[in-house]
């Protein structure tokens, strides 16, 4: 994959995607559900079902300056009329928000973006009341400059063909401050065309993808632009954090950050020590010079900005030494140039937003737990953190096959191999027999246990690791029969096969891996987006593709 900013066209090729948004590598399951019920509510500010707390907070300063800076991005993106009458909303000091956020991923980057905006727009939905208006807002984690991460996406083929392809986006540079080139919108519309031909909902998505990128100026732009095509109509407003007017509300807080900067730092050590005693490795880590923010002039590398106790310096480049009254001049000529790390960057948002509650996917959460510390240092209220919902799309294909085997998506998804080996021998006759012989040797060990306890009790030990050894041989003769009726039978191998490329493609889970833009291009836009309409805000849902 080439990485040179001045490299035109890239190769597009099949593969695995090296790189994965900030939502993905998830925690244990067990980190959410210990989450839900309370496990960590020391290290949180409110509970996850305490929406009216979270919507009782005050609003913030200058809701029309808010609403004023959030129109300009929405009129120079020529946003939906929809969007425009929530950022109007806006204006009414009662109005909260509902946030939530992703990096500008290529092609709107995997699938789970659509469910973290999709879920904030429902809860929103829930909420929003005549006397107290609720609204979604989705964050581009503009301000982040991990090329990696970004510049890689997956589409799957009419018959679930694997391709992963990537734009040669400049390394270290801020999503929002990079200039989109003419030539990436070429190899997009082009890729799109080479896999799913030229019919009506392929046109559909390519229109798409050549408006957002024509129009571009920033990576973030075309993300943003194509977030606005699809979802705009259902009136999310959507905020580039790097644009001149919203980054100037941005000043107060960081320079409060900057007069004393181990002091978030020390708070996300401190909880994420508490994390690892409870058995929980923590998610953010920070070095003991390391602050919370990052330091980015144009043309330059974003680089954090370390603290020695008297002096800020740019990572890296030990030899420059800045002020506090250094980096408010830097602000004051370059309101962008100065923009939050990890640690911070929720603390920014919920600063000029009155956000009631944040959806997050499982690795953010685990990484909120480490900020409660941070937020009350700077004064600004932490919202409800709401695990986003989870989907799966379900093909015509998918569809037919779980049906046959009496399967749900979420369990092959959990063990594909363990699933098909035993479908085959139950299909087969061979797992009742197996069965039948494990209540068998059950049968006997218990009857030898009777007996050595009755002739010499220390002989059960004996006894006990037979029977493991012999459970252990059950096993692997259960395996290799399986294997052995997979060769003889192709076709359910074959449906095996086609149900892993379309729910774990690469291997990895389909919503983590997988741009909507594979499913606009086969199915069209309004009905995937009807579909993740009709999911709930929290929970793992399947969701079949009407045809």
């Amino acid at each position: 994959m080439p990485n040179d900013a001045n490299d035109t066209l890239p190769v597009a090729r099949v593969g695995v995607a090296s790189g994965v948004p900030n939502d993905v590598s998830p925690p244990s399951r067990s980190f959410e559900d210990a989450y839900r019920n309370g496990a960590f509510s020391d290290l949180f500010s409110l509970p996850v079902h305490d929406l009216e707390a979270g919507l009782g907070r005050p609003p913030v300063d200058d809701p029309e300056g808010l609403a004023e800076a959030l129109l300009a991005q929405a009129e120079a993106r020529g946003d939906h009329p929809a969007q425009r009458a929530a950022i109007e909303r806006l204006r009414d000091p009662r109005t909260r928000v509902i946030v939530t956020g992703q990096q500008a991923g290529v092609l709107l980057g995997p699938l789970f973006t659509l469910s973290k905006a999709m879920t904030a727009l429902r809860l929103a939905a829930e909420l929003d009341h005549e006397d107290r208006p609720v609204v979604a807002v989705f964050w581009v984690a503009a301000q982040d400059h991990d090329a990696a991460e970004i510049r890689e996406t997956v589409l799957l083929g009419p018959q679930a063909e694997y391709r992963s392809f990537g734009l040669p986006f400049p390394e270290g540079q801020p999503a929002g401050r990079t200039p989109w080139e003419p030539a990436w919108g070429e190899t997009l519309d082009a890729t799109l065309t080479d896999l799913y031909g030229d019919g009506p909902q392929a046109q559909e998505a390519r229109a798409i993808v050549r408006a957002a990128s024509e129009a571009g100026s920033t990576i973030a732009d075309v993300f943003a632009r194509l977030l606005s095509a699809v979802l705009g109509a259902r009136g999310l407003i959507v905020l580039d954090p790097t644009q001149e007017a919203m980054a100037r509300r941005f000043t107060p807080l960081l320079m409060h950050d900057a007069a004393d900067p181990a002091v978030g730092p020390s708070a996300i050590r401190e909880a994420g020590e508490t994390l690892r005693a409870r058995g929980f490795e923590p998610q953010l880590g920070r070095a003991s010079d390391a602050t919370n923010l990052f330091l980015q002039r144009q043309g330059e590398p974003r680089r954090l900005l370390r603290f020695d106790g008297r002096a800020f310096h740019p990572d890296g480049v030990e030899q420059e030494r800045l002020t506090v009254a250094d980096l408010r001049d830097v602000l004051e000529r370059d309101p962008a140039a100065i923009t939050p790390a990890a640690g911070l960057r929720p603390i920014t948002q919920d600063a000029v937003l009155p956000t009631a509650a944040v959806v997050v996917g499982p690795g953010e959460l685990r990484y909120f737990a480490q900020l409660r510390g941070v937020y009350a240092h700077h004064g600004v209220p932490m919202p409800v953190v709401w695990p986003r919902a989870s989907v799966t799309l379900l093909e015509p294909p998918a569809v037919r096959i779980l049906a046959k085997h009496g399967l749900e998506a979420a369990t092959f998804q959990s063990n594909p191999d363990g699933v098909l080996e035993a479908r085959l021998l139950a299909l087969h006759g061979h797992a009742e027999r197996f069965d039948a012989s494990r209540r068998e040797l059950e049968r006997v060990v218990e009857h030898l246990l009777d007996e050595v306890d009755a002739i010499d009790p220390t002989l059960q030990g004996t006894v006990e690791r037979g029977r493991d050894v012999l459970a252990m041989t059950v096993r692997r003769l259960e395996t290799k029969v399986a294997a052995a009726a997979g060769l003889r039978d192709d076709v359910t191998r074959e449906q095996f096969g086609r149900l892993r490329s379309l729910l774990l493609p690469g291997g990895g889970l389909q919503e983590r891996t997988v741009s909507p833009f594979a499913y606009f291009a086969r199915f069209g836009v309004e009905p995937i987006m009807r579909r993740f309409e009709s999911v709930p805000t929290s929970g793992a849902h399947a969701l079949p593709i009407d045809p």
